[in-house]
């Protein structure tokens, strides 16, 4: 064992997604990983598609009742064996490359956080990519979160120290922002690789999946870790962003993006 760990937090995603996101991880260049997987009380067929890798490097986890996306990354986090946790979902798939890319720049920078940016994609096919900041400093974290949270590499004695994800309600779908500035807070140092190695899927799915309340848990996520950080008080105006984003028609607010961003190929 390598030292490294892949962990995969599974609920209900979509047979053919579940499957590529498999492909994508066990048929990575570098080999040498435990794949960490928790299946949050999902329907059978999720363990029937797991079962057809048959591959030794699966270690496989269910919840007996659905615990949420942190409780199911703590659990895979308890069960692991290396120090570089490597993320992946169920609903993403990883580019050739990915592993090995992650773990070369681990082991040169010492980093608590890497990760690679991003190409976006949906039921058409890949249309886009987001790149993040080279550096990460704890004033990117005034904006967004400054790491697509499924690229990422976490050294995971340094995520221990934070104290695992937040299982909380308070901190639903706002987990990873949570943990991160946790970590940086904590001294943690963080870095984006330039390569696009990590396909994100941005589908109607996903956008409908978000609500005005996951906004409003935002804004608590990011006044607790401003003071972390100790961001205050420039951070104050910060905190209205959430509040405001929820308010604009997904539509609308995707073609901001696009133009913030420079998403669009």
């Amino acid at each position: 064992m390598s030292g490294i760990s892949v962990i995969m937090p599974v609920y209900d995603p979509v047979p053919s997604e579940l499957k590529r996101a498999l492909r994508s991880v066990l048929s990575q260049s570098m080999s040498d990983f435990e794949l960490v997987i928790c299946d949050d009380c999902s329907k059978p067929y999720v363990h029937e598609i797991i079962n057809e890798c048959k591959d030794e490097r699966i270690i496989y986890l269910r919840n007996e009742k659905n615990g949420g996306c942190a409780y199911s990354l703590n659990r895979c986090i308890e069960a692991s064996h290396g120090e570089l946790l490597i993320r992946q979902d169920a609903d993403d798939y990883s580019l050739p490359g990915r592993f090995s890319a992650l773990k070369s720049a681990y082991e040169r920078t010492n980093a608590d956080i890497v990760a690679t940016n991003i190409i976006l994609f949906d039921e058409s096919g890949e249309w886009g990519h987001r790149d993040y900041p080279a550096e990460v400093r704890k004033h990117d974290f005034l904006f967004a979160v400054p790491f697509m949270h499924g690229a990422c590499a976490l050294k995971k004695s340094a995520v221990t120290a934070a104290g695992l994800y937040p299982v909380s309600r308070d901190t639903a779908r706002c987990e990873e922002y949570a943990l991160f500035m946790t970590m940086f807070a904590n001294g943690a140092r963080g870095i984006n690789l330039p390569e696009r190695l990590y396909a994100f899927n941005e589908n109607r799915a996903a956008i409908a999946r978000r609500r005005y309340s996951d906004k409003v848990r935002e804004v608590k996520v990011k006044a607790r870790g401003f003071r972390e950080l100790k961001l205050y008080p420039r951070g104050i105006i910060y905190l209205a962003k959430p509040l405001a984003v929820g308010l604009i028609p997904p539509r609308l607010l995707a073609k901001i993006k696009d133009k913030v961003f420079g998403r669009r190929k």
